[in-house]
C-alpha cells in the first residue's frame, strides 16, 4: 500500500501536477485504501491551517511584494551602492547586500531576483562587468532571501517541525552572511584578475544625503525584527505591523501608489500566500497518513541500523534535498519529511534547528540548479538570456554555496550559537 502511495506521489509530481495537489492526492489514495473514513482529510486539512505562526506567511508575502514593486527597493540599493563603490567589484558587492537587506524585507528568493536584479543588472553591464558574472550575481544573491529572516521558508519550517521561528529566524543570520562574504570575496577575487574600473567615491555629505533618504526603507528590517526579537511581537504580529509600515511608507512617503493600486498589488499576493498555506495544509494530511501508517517508526529503525555516523547520515540528506532541488521545492519535501526525521535527528544529536538552516541552504542550491531552479528562470526573463548562459554565470556562485553548506555542517554552532545567546 505505502509502495502505491509513494509511486502516485512521483507519478503526480513527474506529470507537472501542482504540489499541493500532489500531495493531496497521495494522501487521499492512502487513507481511502487504508479503508479508512473521507473526512479524515477534510480535518486533517483544517488541522495544517489552524497555526497562529502560519498567519505570517500571507503578511509577509503582501509586505514584501508591496516592498518590491515600490521604492522601498530602490532605497536599500542606494544606501547600499553609496558604501561599497571603491572596493574592487563594489557594485556586485552592493548588488549582493542588497539582496541581504532585501531578503529581510522579502523571504523570498524570486522577489529578490526580480527586485534587484531588474535595478542593478542594467547598472553592472555599464559599469562593464563581463554579462556571465553579473547573471550569476542576481541568480544566487537572491538566494540568500530565503536565509535571512524573516523567511517565509523559515516560517513554513517552524510549523512543520514545531520548533520556534524566532530561533530558526536568529539562526539564519549568521549562515545568510557567511554566504553573502563568500561570495563578496570571489567577485573581489574575479573584479581584481579581470580589472574592473572601480567606482567614483562618494563624498560624505552625499552618502548622509543618500542615507536621510533610504531612513524609512532601512528602518523597515530594523522595526520587524526589533520587534521579534525583543518580545514585543510574535513573528505573526510583526508581519501584520509590516504590512501596514509598508503601506503607510509607499503610500505617504514614497508616494508610490494609490489606495486603489495597493489594493491591486495586495490581491495578487494574497493568492501567492493562499497557494503556500494550501501546500502546507495538504503537507498536515500526508503526514498524518504515513504517521499513522508508522512510517516514521519504518524510517527510524532502519536509519539507526544502516547508517553508522552522523556524517553519513548529512550526506545523504544533502544527497536527497540535492535531487529534490533539481525537480521542486525542497522546502515543500521538508515540510513532509521534517515531522517523520524528527526522531532519527534526535538519535544522531542533530539539533533541529541546525538541520532547518540546513535544509534552507539546500533550499537556495535547488533554487539553481537546472533543469527547474526557480531563479534561474526568473534571471532568463529579467536577462534576458539563455539558461545555459545564466548556468554558466551561477556554477562559481552555486560551489560557494555547496562550500557554505559543507562549513555549517562541519561547524553546527555557526547556526546554533546565536539562537542559544539571544534565547537561552
Amino acid at each position: 500500500m505505502i509502495a502505491t502511495v509513494l509511486t502516485a506521489f512521483f507519478v503526480l509530481l513527474l506529470i507537472g501536477m501542482p504540489v499541493a495537489h500532489v500531495v493531496l492526492g497521495a494522501a487521499a489514495l492512502g487513507v481511502l485504501m487504508a479503508g479508512k473514513n473521507g473526512t479524515i482529510l477534510a480535518q486533517q486539512l483544517v488541522l495544517g491551517c489552524n497555526s497562529f505562526l502560519l498567519l505570517a506567511v500571507p503578511f509577509f508575502i503582501i509586505s514584501g511584494d508591496l516592498a518590491a514593486k515600490g521604492k522601498t527597493s530602490e532605497k536599500i540599493v542606494a544606501a547600499v551602492n553609496c558604501f561599497m563603490g571603491r572596493i574592487p567589484g563594489g557594485l556586485g558587492i552592493a548588488t549582493i547586500f542588497a539582496c541581504v537587506l532585501f531578503g529581510a524585507i522579502t523571504g523570498s528568493a524570486i522577489a529578490c531576483v526580480v527586485a534587484i536584479g531588474a535595478l542593478m543588472m542594467p547598472k553592472l553591464l555599464e559599469r562593464g562587468y563581463p554579462r556571465l558574472l553579473v547573471l550569476g550575481i542576481i541568480t544566487t544573491a537572491g538566494t540568500i532571501g530565503v536565509m535571512i529572516p524573516p523567511s517565509i521558508p523559515m516560517l513554513q519550517e517552524a510549523v512543520a517541525l514545531n520548533i520556534s521561528a524566532g530561533e530558526l529566524f536568529t539562526a539564519g543570520f549568521i549562515p545568510g552572511m557567511l554566504t553573502a562574504l563568500m561570495m563578496s570575496a570571489y567577485v573581489v577575487f574575479y573584479a581584481k584578475r579581470k580589472n574592473i574600473p572601480l567606482e567614483e567615491s562618494v563624498p560624505w555629505k552625499e552618502k548622509l544625503r543618500i542615507l536621510k533618504d533610504s531612513f524609512w526603507a532601512l528602518m523597515y528590517p530594523i522595526i520587524i525584527l526589533g520587534g521579534i526579537y525583543s518580545g514585543l511581537a510574535t513573528p505573526t504580529e510583526a508581519a501584520v505591523i509590516s504590512v501596514f509600515y509598508v503601506l503607510i511608507v509607499e503610500l505617504f512617503i514614497y508616494k508610490t501608489y494609490s489606495l486603489k493600486d495597493s489594493f491591486a498589488a495586495m490581491s495578487k499576493s494574497t493568492v501567492s500566500a493562499a497557494t503556500l498555506t494550501i501546500t502546507v495544509a495538504t503537507a498536515q494530511v500526508f503526514v498524518w497518513y504515513m504517521t499513522t501508517a508508522k512510517i516514521p517508526d519504518m524510517i527510524y529503525n532502519y536509519m539507526t541500523t544502516h547508517i553508522s555516523s552522523v556524517a553519513l547520515l548529512w550526506f545523504l540528506l544533502c544527497l536527497m534535498f540535492l535531487i529534490v532541488g533539481f525537480f521542486t521545492n525542497v522546502i515543500t519535501v521538508v515540510i513532509i519529511l521534517g515531522p517523520l526525521l524528527v526522531n532519527v535527528l534526535n538519535y544522531y544529536n542533530i539539533d533541529l534547528i541546525h538541520f532547518g538552516i540546513i535544509a534552507i541552504m539546500m533550499a537556495q542550491i535547488g533554487f539553481v540548479t537546472p533543469p527547474f531552479g526557480l531563479c534561474l528562470f526568473t534571471t532568463m526573463k529579467i536577462g534576458p538570456a539563455t539558461m545555459p548562459e545564466v548556468v554558466k554565470g551561477s556554477l562559481p556562485f552555486l560551489l560557494i554555496m555547496v562550500l557554505a553548506t559543507v562549513i555549517l555542517i562541519v561547524f553546527p554552532s555557526l547556526s546554533t550559537w546565536l539562537p542559544d545567546l539571544v534565547f537561552h
